[in-house]
């Protein structure tokens, strides 16, 4: 089933963006999966992402604060991404790596869209002595086998 606006409580665009310089190229069929978005099953479930008006929309669920934007669009060799952004409220939402973003994105994409069983988690910067599956499980919920987390960061 498909994830709309209506499926879980968010909120509205935050006042203050970031340029998050997220590139990517989808097949069609990956840009299908996408547009399926996720919504959240269990309090376990920390994003809420649906596809509306041309943008993937990224949601925590708990907060129901809008974090990322991908403007999704089509072209000859499938569908690309050709803007993006990360919530610059830090009321809402402190990002202080735009390449650790872009690393996290790219992870959401893989591992909840797409459902690629390969996609690792991207550690931050500055957590070495934190368990990867609990830095994991803080950010994005679900848990993947600690082996698969990429320390390099």
């Amino acid at each position: 089933m498909r994830a709309t606006s209506t499926s879980w409580k968010h909120l509205p665009p935050p006042s203050t963006c970031e340029p998050l310089g997220f590139e990517a190229m989808f097949s069609d069929a990956e840009a299908e999966q996408l547009m399926l978005g996720l919504v959240p099953k269990q309090m376990e479930d920390k994003w809420f992402i649906y596809y509306e008006e041309g943008w993937l929309r990224f949601h925590r669920s708990w907060t129901g604060a809008f974090i990322y934007a991908l403007r999704l669009d089509g072209s000859p060799a499938g569908v690309r991404v050709v803007s993006s952004w990360v919530n610059g409220d830090p009321e809402q939402y402190k990002a202080d790596d735009i390449a650790y973003e872009r690393k996290l994105v790219c992870f959401l994409i893989d591992a909840f869209l797409l459902k690629k069983s390969d996609a690792r988690f991207p550690m931050p910067s500055g957590v070495s002595n934190a368990p990867p599956g609990l830095v994991q499980h803080s950010l994005v919920g679900r848990a993947y086998p600690e082996s698969k987390a990429d320390d390099d960061t």
